[in-house]
């Protein structure tokens, strides 16, 4: 693996992966668009190709001569599941079709979501054999994505990940949990928060991801099993409830209140965030589909599969990985010392 390409370069996962590939001497090459903010790529000297998913030129340029290209462009919010399916379907469509017309086929690593399954029972984690059933048009959208970058498995070496929460540092998303622990010493959550979930932190998601495009298996057609499909997760899985409580210890809290939001609540709110959001042609980040995730239980996934296969076994347990990043948002400017909220700095930022 010399040369790769990453598309989705700019956001919180992309930008960590280039670091990682940087400080491993791979050279590493980007498509990104006109207008990205490329301020946390820089540092590293990446090489850039100007262009969109759907400029078939711009992508034929980006993936000549790559061995292996990693997909993580996509949308996580959107008005519709139409803005859904031109991201996370149209795209990933693009990059493998683009893959597919070089004389030496790279290795695709598509990243997709633990929503493209769907949520798991209290009991058991959700496992790559599982059928899937997704409860959200963004788990619609990226369960087609996965069936879309799929149907070329027979001409191409391809894999998927599908990672859970992804918490650290540079996470907007995540952030928020950790601002009202610094804030207010409390933890909003659906319900009773009693719902388990998996969570993984971006430094593991991403060696994961490496080590997946050099020796993990790639899908097969048709594949029945989930061969060649990874979840990522760590083994230690909190209910909302417990996170919450895990993130106020990471701030230094002695106790974090624990404030359930009853579901009727949260489905009214969203309801209204939904009608404003298509009147002002911007997506909350609290709306009807996050809703219908929330309201589904439990989000686990058995990482077994992978850690087997691969032998990755991560260093630091979740809590020490949420020390860490509850250090970075200090470190950064994020957060003040004294659990006093300052607004992020710019140069800091970056999108998923």
């Amino acid at each position: 693996m010399k040369q790769v390409l990453i598309t989705g370069a700019t956001g919180f996962i992309g930008a960590q992966l280039v670091r990682l590939l940087k400080q491993q001497g791979v050279e590493v090459r980007c498509l990104v668009r006109k207008t990205s903010d490329r301020s946390r790529l820089d540092p590293y000297s990446p090489e850039y190709v100007v262009g969109e998913l759907t400029d078939d030129n711009a992508l034929a340029r980006a993936v000549e001569g790559c061995q292996t290209v990693f997909n993580l462009a996509g949308t996580t919010k959107s008005l519709g599941l139409r803005g859904f399916v031109r991201a996370n379907v149209h795209g990933p469509r693009s990059v493998a079709r683009a893959c597919l017309k070089q004389d030496a086929k790279p290795v695709l690593v598509h990243v997709s979501s633990l929503a493209a399954s769907g949520p798991s029972t209290s009991d058991r984690a959700r496992q790559e054999s599982d059928c899937e059933a997704p409860v959200s048009n963004y788990g619609r959208s990226k369960l087609m994505g996965e069936r879309a970058v799929a149907s070329y498995a027979d001409r191409l070496p391809i894999s998927i990940v599908r990672p859970p929460i992804v918490l650290g540092p540079g996470d907007k998303d995540g952030f928020e949990m950790f601002q009202s622990a610094s804030r207010f010493g409390v933890h909003v959550t659906p319900g009773k928060g009693n719902g388990k979930m998996s969570v993984v932190h971006v430094d593991d998601l991403c060696q994961n991801l490496t080590a997946v495009a050099r020796r993990g298996q790639r899908l097969t057609k048709p594949n029945p099993d989930g061969q060649g499909i990874f979840y990522v997760g760590d083994h230690h899985q909190p209910t909302y409830a417990e996170l919450g409580r895990m993130i106020g210890k990471a701030m230094g809290l002695r106790s974090t209140r624990v404030i359930p939001i009853p579901m009727p609540a949260l489905w009214a709110v969203s309801a209204v965030n939904q009608w404003v959001s298509k009147l002002r042609g911007r997506p909350h980040i609290l709306n009807l589909d996050k809703t219908r995730e929330a309201a589904a239980g439990c989000w686990t996934c058995d990482p077994g599969k992978l850690r087997e296969q691969l032998g990755f076994q991560p260093v630091f347990s979740l809590q020490e990985r949420l020390n860490q990043t509850a250090q970075w948002y200090l470190d950064n400017g994020w957060l003040s010392a004294g659990s006093t909220v300052t607004e992020p700095r710019k140069d800091t930022l970056s999108t998923r």
